[in-house]
């Protein structure tokens, strides 16, 4: 027994290295997924054991196949999922909001603003979010933050021309809650803050509301219109 003791270990060993080396071919298969290595979807920053939220998310739903072997499956879906729901996309957390990079091309966004996806204390500068997410020239309406939120949330978006625009809010049984803003705004980034107020000045019930932003140019009558939501928690 004493002799098999030695070649049990070695055994165990090189099998728990393999398992380590196996399923680090899946750091490649990532946007920016050198800056975390390891720690993008495990607990342990070396690798291997318990996955954390974003580990658990890829290991679910967005393998190849299911096992070892599987091969992450990178795009728009995993990227548009907040993984570790501390109000920012897996996608914006590396740099790739939109989840267009392909593996093989150059890390898209800038590496040194990368965090980490499965991490809830590990959040981006939502400057750097927004800086990632906005194509000039072009209408955009941005995830708010915080997301959850409580007591208050900023809305950002991008007005590509002089435009009439207006924000409102409503909760999930499509009732007007609150009319933020409705002006002329001029081409440029803007932030709203709202304060989960309705039009009466009252205090709102926590829940899920929807933020639905529509903008018209005033010189074409062009109509830009989108929406998201957003969770306030009590």
């Amino acid at each position: 027994m004493k002799k098999l003791f030695p070649y049990l270990f070695m055994t165990m060993l090189i099998f728990s290295f393999s398992i380590l080396i196996s399923r680090s071919f899946r750091v490649t298969q990532l946007p920016n997924g050198n800056v975390g290595s390891c720690a993008n979807c495990h607990i342990n920053e070396g690798g291997g054991g318990t996955r954390n939220t974003f580990g658990k998310t890829v290991e679910s739903s967005f393998l190849s196949s299911p096992g070892s072997s599987g091969n992450v499956v990178w795009g728009p879906d995993l990227a548009a999922i907040d993984s570790d729901g501390d109000g920012f996309t897996n996608g914006e957390e590396l740099q790739d909001p939109n989840g267009t990079w392909i593996q093989g091309q150059p890390a898209p966004g800038n590496a040194n603003l990368v965090t980490n996806p499965g991490n809830a204390n590990s959040k981006p500068d939502p400057t750097s979010v927004f800086e990632n997410s906005v194509i000039p020239g072009q209408f955009v309406l941005l995830n708010n933050y915080p997301n959850p939120f409580n007591p208050s949330t900023n809305i950002i978006f991008n007005i590509a021309e002089v435009s009439r625009v207006k924000i409102e809010i409503y909760n999930l049984l499509g009732q007007n809650v609150k009319v933020l803003v409705n002006k002329i705004f001029a081409p440029g980034t803007f932030t709203e803050t709202w304060s989960a107020l309705d039009n009466s000045g009252n205090k709102v019930n926590s829940g899920i509301y929807i933020y639905r932003m529509t903008a018209v140019t005033e010189l074409t009558g062009k109509i830009f219109s989108d929406s998201k939501r957003m969770v306030l928690v009590k």
